[in-house]
């Protein structure tokens, strides 16, 4: 683990909304200095974005069509058995991202661990973030279901806010009790 991928998930990875982000942020926390060898479970993931397993299998694969990350080494994972053994991922920092001390660092923990340096060849600056989508419902005005279950009224025009009873706003303190 280590921070740089961290901060990049969080401070200038290109995702769409918050869940992509958090995908992004659990890859990070096990992934290497240089973005590698991250392999948390689907399950682990949904943990981490407070999402659903299933997003999270939708979520890598857009990551992946847009190219935030990219299958990594599997055999970083080998320690796992087979049949229990998550996908390895790795996070694309683009080359730009890292200060000239950092990619040094970055550079010489690869070669101590048997792997060749990054160039910008290999880690290209990625593409915006796509839009935002607009909400279906945006600048439409909300209704809200009547009290008696029947017919629905806009927001706002009912009189009285439910459980309000003439007093002005606040609390009341209860009966001094005997104890």
């Amino acid at each position: 683990m280590s921070l740089w991928p961290i901060l990049w998930a969080i401070n200038s990875a290109p995702v769409a909304d918050a869940e992509e982000r958090l995908i992004l942020v659990a890859l990070a926390d096990r992934a290497s200095s240089d973005g590698t060898d991250a392999y948390p479970s689907k399950k682990s993931i949904a943990q981490v974005a407070l999402i659903d397993a299933k997003t999270v299998q939708r979520r890598l694969r857009t990551l992946m069509e847009r190219g935030l990350i990219a299958e990594g080494n599997q055999d970083a994972a080998r320690r796992i058995p087979e049949h229990f053994r998550p996908t390895v991922y790795d996070l694309l920092i683009p080359y730009s991202w890292w200060s000239p001390a950092d990619m040094e660092r970055v550079n010489s923990e690869r070669v101590g661990r048997g792997l060749r340096p990054l160039t910008p060849q290999d880690r290209p600056d990625l593409a915006e973030a796509p839009p935002r989508k607009a909400r279906a419902d945006k600048g439409r005005r909300r209704k809200k279901a009547a009290a008696d279950g029947g017919t629905t009224s806009p927001r706002g025009e009912d009189s009285e806010s439910p459980g309000q009873t003439g007093q002005e706003g606040g609390t009341t303190s209860p009966p001094n009790l005997p104890y």
